[in-house]
């Protein structure tokens, strides 16, 4: 009788969590919905089917830019349209800068993005979101990763957040026929986030609850079934859940040619949006290009090594469901050129003859 009661208990408990659970639709996504890169890869936890750790990933994950060499900088734009005549506004926008910082111990990232998304079906209000984040490898094949998260809300009600993620990131390598295997796992939005806002939640019969959901919990898989100087094709997996209130999958698969151009789709699936009628199953499409340039005529950059330069572009679009869709547009700029090369020791013991 006694376990019985303990059982009506946790199910009552949790019963009522779920029905508190109502953050807008996509609210979730707030600090990635501005990255052509998230949205194309379902915002993956292990640095997408072809790992890139670049300034946007470390909003989902703070482990991934560990191996960053060189200063990267970032600049992202989305912009949003709504066919709900029901909307003051048809059009909304979102947008980023950031940047990595590797230093000899670790790797920081700087971050910050602005929403302006005025749907009724899908209501951010307007805010600015700051992220920083330390990445650092502890071993040969794990990183960690600890990140800050605050900002500001206005529109419907005002508010401010501050809180922490926890990432961890594991190169296992090759694992049978899959090449490059990764796994991690986060755990993010630990703190105080947005909730004092009068915005329509995705059902808008009950209170809006607090988003980006506290202590949201991923886990994730990514890795290439082919591997060549040719073509490269991945797929990344992560299943998570916010505080236990919803199911989230998102799944990708990305393809590079000759490590150029990338071409990747994604699709998420998160199960309390689906039961409100929020039926989202077209694929984001992505289209990426990387290529080098230089500025041999300016001795600031010949000074510092930037002399070379690499730049990737990102084009995407994603149907955030029904009357809802994304147009984005991504750059990354890494500063110079990744170092490859080990150094090479040299051990000399001099002549026989020598004191």
């Amino acid at each position: 009788m006694k376990r019985l009661s303990i059982i009506a208990a946790a199910f009552l408990l949790f019963t009522t969590a779920v029905n508190a659970y109502n953050p807008p639709a996509n609210g979730e996504s707030i600090y990635e919905i501005s990255s052509a890169r998230m949205l194309s890869t379902a915002s993956s936890i292990t640095g997408g089917a072809i790992f890139n750790g670049n300034v946007s990933s470390s909003t989902v994950n703070p482990a991934l830019p560990f191996d960053e060499q060189r200063v990267s900088l970032n600049a992202g734009f989305t912009m949003l349209f709504s066919t709900n005549p029901a909307n003051s506004k048809s059009v909304g926008t979102a947008m980023q800068i950031g940047a990595l910082i590797p230093t000899k111990w670790t790797v920081f990232s700087l971050y910050m993005n602005g929403t302006f998304v005025p749907f009724e079906e899908m209501n951010f209000n307007d805010s600015v979101n700051f992220k920083f984040g330390v990445s650092k490898q502890i071993t040969e094949k794990i990183s960690l990763g600890l990140g800050l998260n605050t900002g500001f809300l206005w529109g419907a009600g005002k508010d401010w957040s501050l809180s922490g993620n926890i990432g961890l990131l594991c190169t296992q390598g090759d694992l049978g026929f899959i090449k490059d295997f990764r796994y991690g796992l986060t755990v993010t939005n630990l703190g105080k986030n947005y909730g004092k806002t009068t915005a329509t939640g995705m059902n808008p019969m009950n209170a809006v609850s607090e988003y980006p959901t506290i202590c949201t919990v991923k886990a994730g898989v990514a890795g290439l079934f082919v591997q060549t100087s040719a073509v490269s094709l991945g797929f990344s997996l992560d299943v998570g859940t916010p505080l236990f209130q919803d199911f989230m999958i998102d799944a990708g698969l990305e393809c590079s040619i000759k490590d150029i151009v990338f071409i990747s789709v994604a699709e998420r699936f998160k199960l309390m949006e689906y039961a409100n009628g929020y039926n989202d199953f077209i694929p984001a499409i992505g289209i990426g290009v990387k290529f080098n340039f230089g500025f041999k005529g300016n001795d600031m950059m010949n000074k510092n090594g930037w002399s070379e330069s690499e730049i990737s572009t990102t084009a995407a679009y994603k149907q955030m469901f029904n009357s809802v869709n994304a147009i984005s547009t991504e750059m990354d700029l890494k500063l110079g050129m990744e170092d490859n090369t080990p150094p090479v020791i040299t051990l000399w013991f001099g002549d026989e003859g020598d004191d």
